[in-house]
């Protein structure tokens, strides 16, 4: 700021007046402190008035807080230009100065100080402490509260927190802190006074201040504990904690857990209220029927709720003597009143297993009286899958009929293509399993079987031409007589042909063979390739004698010449 002539011709002013400004600026020396209000901001300064005309100028980054014209700032002089009469000032390297001797003194009496933290770094964050910038660790950061469902990490720029001095530097005027230790501290004092006050099995008050997707938080006289979502209620399905109990509201548990080792408090709330299971025997027993609703439907069954906080289970495989169920809402549905019978409790455990088929007679303890194996019967069809046909054999038994077992031929037709659901046909009862809960029917056996004739007609020992069906590994596949197929096992081979057949026979060449066995009941046809040319010896050697026979019958009969004659 320039100084301006004055002329004393002019005026009436004193040479006192005159330079009453620069003795007020010689008392401006490096090093000293002075008080000013703030009369005009720009973009990087603040310009302090100090009650001389000499200006004072402080950097915009060393107020925390946005500055105001008119506020009253404290700040250490740095320089002064006597030319310009402008003063270079710092806030903050008063605030160090001082905050340092503040926090020399807590650090050697080893009590907490406020700090304010700035930023965040790689391994910590920066605090501001009374003025100083010092380092707090992720590891010394301590307890922030349960971390809100998908955070990374909770966000503590800009938040207040008393900690605990570790390490100063002296040269670099900084050091470290740790929120963590004055939590610590305090922790222990705290669960200190509380395990005199409080004991396992105590009812206690305290106010809920956090909820979480496992529970919620309480406060106990100051210290956190922990009330879980398992332990709200007895009952297996509940309303959340969020439902069941605002964010600072007062609630009565119970103490379940005290360790002050690990800092950690178990509260209960079901546990003011007897146990359920504890009088489960002398409420039920096996074999009662019992009535309840259904409150939850998986796959494997259904939870039936029998009374407050008591649940039984009706497992698919107790739903029905003879229905295969997949899923539980096939037969039952959340809401719904059932009845049931209780076939086990398991007081240890707390279980209970329900029966719903158990309330009727089981069909397969009468099925051998109401059917025979090997009889004829007609029936619906009540269902079609890709591998075969379920037919009706009583009101709640039905009889599967393989794809295999509908005819003769082969390959076996598709039933879903031949028939239709509620069709009436006829089969033959062919194999009853009570254990497994199966009975076997076959529509073929009401048929006459085409094998039997088949083996009249070849006896063992009939050579028969066909056609090469397929080659693999363990033989030659052969078809004859209209579509009839056997197998010539590589066994059934000479010595130099199985070793090479699969190159020297081929898919669709004529081929002789020899008929060793036909088995109607499974239509199983076994050939022999090396029996081919012993067995065509045998009938060039049969017909050869039957030759022989007749014409030796011809030459010695009576009538031999007469018979010439007459020809």
């Amino acid at each position: 700021m320039a100084t301006r002539k004055v002329l004393f011709q002019d005026s009436n002013v004193s040479m006192a007046d005159v330079f009453k400004t620069d003795t007020e600026v010689a008392d401006i020396r490096p090093g000293g402190v002075i008080t000013g209000k703030i009369v005009s901001l720009s973009n990087e300064f603040a310009i302090i008035d100090m009650g001389g005309k000499s200006e004072g100028r402080i950097g915009l980054r060393e107020f925390d807080a946005a500055p105001v014209v008119g506020d009253s700032v404290e700040a250490l002089v740095k320089s002064y230009d006597r030319e310009t009469g402008l003063v270079q000032l710092s806030k903050r390297e008063l605030e160090l100065r001082r905050g340092w001797e503040i926090v020399k003194e807590a650090f050697e009496k080893n009590v907490p100080v406020n700090g304010l933290v700035k930023r965040s770094m790689r391994d910590g964050y920066m605090l501001n402490v009374e003025g100083v910038f010092m380092f707090m660790p992720h590891t010394q950061v301590g307890l922030l509260g349960p971390r809100e469902r998908g955070a990374k990490r909770i966000n503590i720029i800009g938040q207040n927190y008393l900690v605990k001095i570790t390490e100063l530097n002296e040269r670099r005027k900084t050091g470290t802190v740790s929120r963590k230790i004055f939590q610590d501290e305090q922790n222990a004092t705290l669960w200190k006074e509380i395990s005199g006050k409080i004991h396992i099995g105590d009812i206690v008050k305290g106010i809920v201040t956090k909820h979480t997707n496992s529970g919620v938080f309480v406060n106990v006289d100051g210290i956190e504990g922990f009330l879980h979502q398992s332990n709200l209620t007895w009952e297996r399905k509940a309303d959340s904690a969020k439902e069941k109990l605002e964010v600072g509201t007062e609630v009565s548990v119970r103490i379940l857990e005290i360790d002050p080792e690990n800092h950690r408090l178990s509260l209960g709330l079901k546990q003011l209220t007897d146990d359920p299971w504890s009088t489960v025997l002398t409420r039920f027993k096996v074999g009662d029927r019992v009535s309840g609703k259904v409150s939850f439907v998986a796959t494997y069954g259904a939870f039936i709720e029998l009374d407050a906080g008591l649940e039984g289970l009706l497992h698919i495989s107790e739903m029905s003597w003879t229905r295969k169920i997949n899923h539980a809402n096939e037969m039952v549905k959340v809401g719904q009143e059932i009845e049931t019978k209780i076939i086990g409790i398991n007081k240890d455990d707390k279980r209970i297993s329900l029966g719903l088929r158990q309330l009727h007679a089981n069909p397969w303890d009468t099925i051998r009286s109401e059917i025979k194996v090997g009889e004829t019967r007609k029936g619906k069809i009540r269902g079609l899958t890709n591998t075969g046909i379920f037919v009706e054999i009583t009101d709640a038994i039905d009889g599967l009929i393989k794809k295999e077992d509908i005819t003769w031929s082969e390959p076996a037709p598709d039933p879903k293509k031949t028939y239709k659901v509620g069709e009436e046909i006829e089969f033959k009862v062919i194999e009853i399993n009570s254990d497994e809960r199966k009975v076997h029917c076959s529509i073929r056996h009401t048929l006459p079987n085409p094998y039997k004739k088949l083996r009249d007609k070849y006896q063992r020992g009939t050579v028969i031409e066909g056609v090469v069906s397929g080659v693999v590994d363990f033989g030659v596949f052969i078809k004859f007589d209209e579509g009839y197929e056997g197998l010539a096992h590589v066994s059934t081979m000479e010595k130099e042909q199985s070793t090479n057949f699969k190159k020297t026979i081929q898919k669709g060449e004529a081929i002789k063979a020899v008929i060793k066995s036909i088995d109607p009941e499974n239509r199983k046809i076994s050939l022999s390739l090396k029996d081919v040319n012993y067995a065509l010896e045998k009938i060039e050697m049969r017909q050869y004698l039957e030759k022989e026979s007749s014409s030796k019958a011809e030459t010695t009969s009576p009538f031999a010449n007469l018979k010439k004659l007459v020809s």
